[in-house]
């Protein structure tokens, strides 16, 4: 049997789907991808399947209003797959099920593509105009332009939805997102933590190449509190966390205070000045900081992220309600402290004085007070952690518990 895995930055969330198919010996695996993002995930697939790429057409400026951009984008880039898919239907691919990410359009004519087919949609969040993300935050209000684009943006969602035999969401609360009436339609699977891979290391130290200080070496002696995202950006907090990083570095005069993160666009505008999110941050605090103290590291290797969370005192997690970093679990199954703003996506996973401790997302005051609970009392930050590995072990262990439940729902459409 075939099985085709879609995904526009292949493999993103099917990484360890994919390789538990390549070594099963009935499975034929294909999967496709945007050829660019895909040259530069090879180390991470599997030799052994098939892997084929399309070419992402430039769309014409023109006259395309901005609340229609993405609308374009996806169609465009649904056009440019099926392409490549039809021209590999002629030489045999005829795939039993099809796993797809439809975010960025390529899940809108599988269907017609292959209609005898099982599709398994990976739903990740739909967009409100009202709530969640949108005007969480009144620094950043959101006018009606932007209402309208999160509007369109849903097009794709609702025709995927329309389309799939079964979705699949990786919490409750990006199932609750959905229009009511799908959500029977969406199973809650998480994506899995590879818990024998994530977890408390021995490592003594942890170097940053490219630090703001330059080639730096941490040790386990110092004292250190993390922040770590993808970008560094408002969505994920970064300004409130900046703000309240004087008052932090006056609480522990001798901590170091590791951020992690680039300074590209993910989920936040750019900000009007064209600055980066950390640069701006910095003209507006900078003065108040020990920068002695301050070390942006920028994206670092994987396993020294994983190194930094087991070395850690306290690992600090801002987001706006929205999808969850990878990074949160991470840090949870390293036995990391993680104090997290209380915003929803949140407090699915982490209870407080249970698993981790929460703030509210726009109270520096309760922050500030919360790591100076936990810094003064070593032997409950040793518990918490240990807390919050067990809750990634038994609710999102990939080979135990997501892995399974992925591949039984497979076997359960292909009935």
């Amino acid at each position: 049997m075939q099985i085709l895995f879609v995904h526009q930055n292949f493999p993103g969330q099917y990484r360890y789907l994919v390789q538990y198919y390549s070594q099963q010996p009935e499975w034929d695996v294909y999967a496709i991808g945007e050829k660019d993002c895909v040259k530069r995930q090879l180390h991470l697939i599997p030799k052994g399947i098939t892997v084929l790429g399309y070419d992402m057409p430039k769309v014409a400026k023109g006259n395309i209003p901005h609340n229609i951009k993405y609308t374009v984008d996806h169609t465009v880039r649904a056009d440019a797959l099926a392409a490549v898919l039809c021209r590999q239907k002629k030489k045999g691919l005829n795939p039993s099920v099809i796993l797809a990410h439809p975010g960025w359009g390529e899940g809108l004519y599988l269907r017609e593509i292959f209609p005898s087919a099982k599709l398994i949609y990976f739903f990740e969040y739909y967009f409100s105009t009202v709530k969640y993300n949108i005007n969480f935050d009144p620094e950043f209000p959101s006018g009606l332009a932007q209402q309208l684009h999160y509007r369109l943006n849903n097009a794709t969602n609702l025709v995927s939805l329309d389309v799939a035999d079964i979705g699949v969401s990786p919490t409750y609360w990006q199932q609750s997102t959905y229009p009511k009436e799908y959500h029977s339609k969406i199973r809650v699977i998480h994506d899995g933590v590879n818990t024998q891979l994530v977890k408390p290391r021995l490592a003594k130290s942890v170097t940053f190449k490219n630090s703001s200080h330059g080639e730096l070496t941490l040790r386990h002696t110092d004292e250190m509190i993390t922040y770590s995202v993808r970008n560094l950006e408002p969505s994920r907090g970064f300004h409130r966390y900046m703000r309240a990083l004087p008052r932090l570095q006056a609480l522990r005069p001798n901590a170091r205070f590791v951020i992690v993160g680039g300074d590209e666009k993910s989920y936040s505008d750019k900000h009007p000045s064209g600055k980066s999110w950390r640069e701006v941050m910095l003209d507006e605090v900078g003065q108040q900081l020990d920068m002695e103290r301050v070390i942006f590291t920028g994206k670092i290797p994987y396993q020294h992220l994983l190194d930094l969370f087991s070395l850690t005192a306290i690992h600090i997690y801002f987001t706006t309600p929205f999808v969850l970093s990878w990074s949160l679990m991470e840090a949870m199954a390293c036995e990391a402290t993680v104090l997290a703003s209380s915003t929803e996506p949140v407090i699915e996973v982490i209870k407080e004085g249970e698993n981790g401790f929460l703030f509210d997302f726009f109270d520096e005051d309760e922050l500030v007070a919360q790591v100076e609970k936990l810094m003064g009392s070593p032997e409950l930050r040793s518990s918490i952690g240990k807390a919050a590995r067990d809750t990634i072990v038994k609710q999102y262990d990939l080979q135990n518990c997501c892995l399974f439940k992925h591949t039984e729902l497979v076997e359960e459409k292909l009935q």
